[in-house]
């Protein structure tokens, strides 16, 4: 069992919580000392509880020289608005393309290298880059891939033996802060010592892919809404509490019915796409595979809170007009673009949504997922299952030069670029009031990704509940019964690989 706790360790993937060097943070903003901004800030850097906190930390650089050679990598290129650029050619006076752009320059003019980054559609970018090692070429120097998309899944990459073992590779710095403990603690779990992937800060489109509650703030006040955040703060933000602002925000105004028209005056209560009610089974805690005592791996949805919960999200998706799937970018109907037109009360999506609504007339906010009921412990918030992991490919024989740059540009990343991120581009830029910022923080600190969808182990299960609950069907048992040999089959198939 040389392997066995390898297909555990990739669990969870959490954002690591950062916060910033407020001098550093400030003066990229142009926010004043003094001010109450200022004052948040330098708050958030003295928690010490917040493991961004690098106050009196000095990094070592190993002696490398480069050359002058490249160091390339292999990265999604920028999908569905998410921002997932590695290398920045110029300044821009973006203050996180600029972040970005010095952290680059800083690793270059240290070990003399030049970062380069090969783009490829998200879609493509796993048959690519097995493309590429299964013919032997060393191309990419490290890459990002998908967790999971479409068919294609980072478990069926590691079982056909594409990846270094991160943990073969000294120079990486894996047991710090800059890297993602929840995979790094679980690699030495049993005694076993083997790491394929990882997750830094040095690709943000993870940090944007967590789903929450946009809400718009100036609907609910003209309808004479309490704001859901005391309910957030008190444990009471539930499903039910939920469904009660969609009833609350659904209104004809004068139109025939809820038929979709760009100009028509009509207001859903929210409006999302089916991966939206993915997200609302997350948010109750429920997942599709957890682990046994032994640690192995197992079907976990065979019980009636499941199923009750199944029950509720399609109860609350049934109704015409309180819910409006749209996801169709290319004709505007689209959920992201119907919430900001104030077309909807409430939209279930992604982060990088508030890119979007940047542009919008109303103040909006945010909430985390809501939880299944008040006695649930907690909030949970799945993270986009194609956010990219890093990997090195096997075909790269220069390990150590490997290891010392990316563990050079995760901690700088980490240092510089998170922060920015955080606190300037998503606090500052795009959140508009202190209540949705405390939010965020709720937020980030209860993501996960789900195990039997980064190894592609429930994909059919799961994509068929969420198709048949964004349409007000529940039929989970039936579905479950239909895949469950498929899934205890493929998850016999990896543990065999990781016991080899």
């Amino acid at each position: 069992m040389k392997r066995f706790l390898i297909a555990i360790l990739l669990i969870l993937i959490i954002f690591t919580l950062i916060s910033c060097d407020t001098q550093k943070v400030n003066e990229q903003a142009n926010i004043p000392a003094g001010s109450d901004t200022e004052e948040n800030i330098q708050a958030d850097s003295e928690n010490p509880g917040n493991p961004g906190n690098d106050q009196g930390y000095e990094y070592i650089y190993p002696e490398l020289n480069c050359g002058g050679g490249d160091f390339t990598f292999l990265n999604v290129t920028t999908t569905w608005d998410f921002y997932t650029v590695i290398v920045q050619d110029e300044i821009t006076g973006e203050v996180l393309d600029d972040a970005i752009y010095n952290r680059n320059k800083l690793i270059e003019e240290k070990f003399n290298v030049n970062l380069k980054e090969t783009g490829v559609e998200i879609n493509d970018i796993s048959g690519v880059l097995k493309k590429a090692v299964m013919s032997g070429e060393n191309i990419y120097d490290a890459a990002y891939c998908p967790g999971q998309i479409g068919s294609n899944n980072i478990g069926s990459m590691i079982t056909s033996n594409l990846f270094q073992n991160l943990k073969n590779i000294p120079e990486l710095n894996l047991g710090e802060q800059w890297w993602n403990q929840n995979i790094n603690n679980n690699a030495t779990k049993g005694g076993y010592d083997a790491l394929y992937f990882t997750s830094g800060d040095i690709n943000i489109m993870k940090l944007q892919g967590a789903w929450c509650v946009f809400f718009n703030e100036t609907m609910f006040q003209d309808l004479g809404l309490e704001m859901p955040y005391a309910s957030v703060k008190n444990g009471k933000w539930t499903y039910d509490e939920f469904y009660n602002y969609m009833k609350a925000g659904t209104n004809l105004n004068g139109a025939a019915d809820f038929k979709w028209s760009p100009s028509g005056p009509a207001v859903y209560g929210m409006t999302s796409y089916e991966y939206g009610m993915n997200a609302l089974i997350a948010a109750s805690g429920e997942r599709y595979i957890q682990k046994d005592a032994d640690g192995i791996p197992q079907l976990s949805v065979e019980k009636e809170r499941f199923f009750n919960v199944c029950d509720k999200i399609a109860a609350i998706m049934k109704n015409d007009g309180e819910y409006q799937n749209a996801n169709n970018y290319d004709t505007g109907f689209h959920f992201e673009m119907i919430f900001r037109d104030n077309k909807a009360a409430m939209l279930i999506g992604e982060f990088k949504a508030a890119d979007v609504f940047r542009s919008m007339d109303s103040v909006y906010g945010i909430v985390p997922m809501p939880k299944y009921n008040e006695q649930q412990e907690g909030y949970h918030t799945i993270v986009h299952s194609s956010s990219p992991l890093l990997v090195i490919p096997v075909t790269n024989p220069e390990t150590s030069c490997a290891g010392i740059i990316l563990d050079a540009l995760a901690y700088v990343s980490h240092k510089d670029v998170t922060p920015v991120f955080y606190d300037i581009t998503l606090s500052l830029k795009r959140l508009q009031n202190e209540d949705s910022v405390e939010m965020l923080k709720i937020i980030r600190d209860s993501v996960f990704v789900d195990l039997g969808t980064a190894f592609g182990w429930t994909s059919d299960l799961s994509t068929s509940i969420f198709n048949a609950l964004d349409k007000g069907n529940n039929n989970a048992a039936a579905l479950i019964e239909k895949n469950k040999g498929k899934i205890e089959s493929n998850i016999n198939k990896t543990m065999e690989y990781f016991a080899g």
